[in-house]
């Protein structure tokens, strides 16, 4: 049952990645209902890989919440991975270059990109090793350290996306620093529900793409940068892809009810000692 309700909640995440990706960029290049599935399959996958892996603090709400955080997060990065380094595509017909550029200039090697590739993946191993390896002397996680995993799983979405866009866009300091400030709220809220650093770090991280590429797809209005100053290629779409919308909303809705229900839970128990310890 746990096995089959990792995989429901990671397939989930996976849909919610893909709506607002589909919304955003189907009138530009089109509707693919193959990349919504994919986004679908790899993240009940993920889902089911990392249910086992997942610690919180107590009961089905918290792992839920905390499960679709993190699965977010791993795929978003195997698609991030994937374009970025070993998709072959024209890319002109981008704004700002998929692939992997060095100051707008795409690496037209596919060596050259995949040996990049296994830097940063081997970069990020590292880093999971080390905050992985962090025993907590506490019975729970305190809130300044809460924080800080949040501004570091923050900083390190914040610093990949300045590599790809600054070039571009130039560098915006107000869009550097969003990422890292919502991390740490995010992460402050999901502190009562977990004492492993790793699991917090990712799952703020995961709501943390969630709620900003919520905005900029529904609430900002502007097209995606990718597409920037390109016209609009289907715009039979632009009224049918509100269909996606009740459905958006839903799991939206779903994650603020698990929320409530976990915390109500935990979250004055990790308040109570917070206060303590001052």
């Amino acid at each position: 049952m746990m096995h089959a309700i990792s995989l429901l909640t990671g397939a989930l995440a996976g849909a919610h990645a893909a709506t607002w990706g589909a919304y955003k960029d189907s009138i530009y290049e089109g509707f693919s209902g193959w990349k919504v599935a994919r986004s679908i399959v790899i993240g009940a996958v993920a889902g089911g890989l990392l249910g086992p892996f997942v610690v919180a603090e107590a009961g089905l709400p918290p792992w839920l919440l905390l499960l679709f955080g993190c699965v977010y997060v791993t795929e978003r990065g195997v698609f991030e991975l994937y374009k970025t380094f070993l998709r072959q595509e024209d890319q002109s017909k981008y704004h700002i270059p998929m692939q992997f550029h060095v100051l707008g200039h795409v690496v037209e090697s596919r060596g050259a990109r995949v040996a990049a590739g296994v830097a940063l993946a081997l970069f990020l191993g590292l880093v999971i090793y080390v905050v992985r390896s962090i025993e907590l002397p506490a019975t729970i996680i305190a809130l300044e350290v809460a924080a800080l995993i949040g501004i570091a799983a923050g900083l390190i979405s914040a610093i990949m996306g300045a590599w790809k866009d600054a070039p571009i866009e130039g560098f915006e300091t107000l869009k550097f620093l969003r990422s890292p400030t919502i991390a740490l709220a995010y992460a402050v809220m999901l502190a009562p529900l977990t004492r492993d650093l790793l699991v917090l770090g990712v799952a703020s991280l995961g709501y943390t793409i969630a709620s900003i590429e919520t905005y900029k797809t529904f609430v900002d209005g502007r097209p995606p940068g990718k597409f920037a100053g390109k016209p609009i290629q289907y715009p039979a779409l632009l009224g049918r892809r509100r269909r996606f919308l009740p459905f958006f909303a839903a799991i939206w809705l779903g994650i603020a009810l698990t929320a409530a229900i976990a915390w109500h839970a935990e979250g004055m128990r990790w308040i109570l000692v917070q206060l303590a310890r001052r």
